[in-house]
């Protein structure tokens, strides 16, 4: 990657940063509905939607860019970049702008208005009391800090074969029987306020996202010397970001939650380039682009702009089977993907 494309890096991670900042400020500021009467919500702007649009296809290009030099065996040959500080703090701004640029989107599409009309004020106290809250995203930041201290704790204190063991041993089995455990308390809860569509879809998304978490600690099993273990912080980062996705979708009803989930699956293969480009480990050179992670890449990228669209032009989607449709063909699709790119064994 060129200076330019660092520095507009490290420019798109500040700028996203912001704006998620000044989202979660205009969102602690909205005025609470009073009782019996109905949440409004108010449109987001053109140039809100323009902006986080733009910044979304800069961070693809950029993303797609460092993606190609890393698998290329450019990406740190020469100059300040050579160094394994500079190659993280790299992936950090890449892993910041990605996230922010999620949340931003998740915002956004938050903020639309929901199909249909107000209900008349004699109805609003019944519509009121039958409605079913959501749980405040704030709850999140204590598993957050938990996230971060673990981290550090594995950063400072542990050598490298220690952290690969606690990871392979503690956090992802942890994090894999945890993913059971919701997902057995999703198949027995007995209300719901979404449509059959939506658990429907929300079933295929939390089931892919485990499969995706056992994967991650089978790849972490088959590294050949856990003394040259220097991806920890990504599959820290892999952990934690399976547990926001699958409380954005499981437990929150807001209309974006299923584009994060394949903003989720779209950043995946991204985030097991860095691990494989922290770890130095180079794909055979007879390889068949099948057999690679870019399959699976623009697969999910593909259906992560066909869910915008979604969005855009069904304006209530939640019992819409055209969106469990597609949801089902990515499935089955990316199933085929991750087992046509499974190397034979001889």
């Amino acid at each position: 990657m060129s200076t330019i494309g660092i520095v507009a890096l490290v420019i798109l991670a500040v700028v996203a940063a912001a704006l998620v900042i000044v989202a979660a400020v205009r969102l602690g500021r909205a005025r609470r509905p009073a009782p019996g009467e109905a949440a409004a919500r108010k449109r987001p702007s053109w140039y809100e939607i323009l902006l986080a649009v733009v910044l979304l296809l800069v961070l693809v290009i950029l993303a797609i860019s460092f993606a190609v030099e890393v698998t290329s065996g450019g990406s740190a040959s020469e100059g300040w970049r050579s160094g394994a500080r500079s190659s993280l703090f790299l992936g950090v701004m890449l892993a910041v702008a990605a996230l922010a640029l999620l949340f931003l989107a998740a915002f956004l599409l938050a903020r639309l208005p929901a199909a249909g009309t107000a209900p008349p004020a004699s109805e609003a106290g019944a519509v009121q009391a039958g409605t079913v809250r959501d749980p405040a995203g704030s709850r999140l930041v204590g598993l957050l800090l938990l996230a971060i201290g673990i981290a550090l704790v594995g950063w400072v204190y542990l050598d490298p074969a220690s952290r690969a063991d606690l990871m392979t041993r503690v956090l992802y089995p942890a994090a894999v029987a945890v993913g059971i455990v919701l997902l057995f308390d999703k198949a027995t809860r007995s209300w719901t306020p979404k449509t059959p569509a939506e658990g429907f879809r929300e079933w295929l998304l939390c089931d892919l996202i485990l499969i995706t978490l056992i994967l991650g600690c089978l790849n972490l099993e088959q590294l050949e010397s856990r003394d040259a273990y220097g991806g920890f912080l990504w599959d820290m980062v892999h952990v934690a970001a399976f547990f926001l996705v699958f409380w954005c979708l499981d437990r929150t009803s807001m209309r974006g939650r299923f584009l994060v989930g394949f903003g989720y699956l779209t950043l995946l293969p991204l985030l097991l380039v860095l691990w494989r480009w922290v770890q130095e480990i180079e794909a055979p050179a007879e390889t068949a682009w099948w057999s690679t992670v870019w399959p699976v890449f623009f697969l999910a990228l593909a259906f992560f702009v066909l869910e915008i669209i979604s969005l855009l032009v069904l304006r209530d989607n939640r019992g819409h089977i055209v969106p469990a449709v597609k949801d089902t063909l990515f499935v089955v699709l990316y199933a085929i993907f991750l087992i046509v790119g499974v190397p034979s064994v001889e």
